[in-house]
């Protein structure tokens, strides 16, 4: 029974850190979808490096630095549950959509 015990908790561990693995690839490709979108504007108006908050390459200066800040938190999440079996607080399931809850 114990040996049963051990493998289920194994298991879930296991699901839980595959869980952890795949929305840090999420955020990680948001992040650089984010950073190739700004790159992009950037080289086609280089000269505009303080353009208006409302502008494009504003908005996607904007859009990278919150992926990154996304990306940076999940991956500390992550990397917390793999190496120090730190289960994270927030549920998994409500912010799989991309939010934060």
């Amino acid at each position: 029974m114990q040996f049963q015990e051990h493998r289920s908790q194994d298991l879930a561990r296991q699901d839980l850190e595959d869980a952890w693995r795949i929305r840090s690839e999420v955020a990680r490709e948001r992040y650089q979808t984010a950073r190739a979108r700004y790159r992009e504007l950037l080289d086609a108006k280089p000269e505009e490096l303080n353009p208006p908050q409302d502008d494009p390459l504003a908005l996607a200066r904007h859009a990278k630095s919150e992926a990154l800040a996304e990306y940076t938190r999940i991956l500390k999440l992550f990397t917390e549950l793999t190496m120090h079996g730190r289960v994270p607080e927030e549920d998994l399931a409500a912010s799989a959509a991309g939010g934060r809850e």
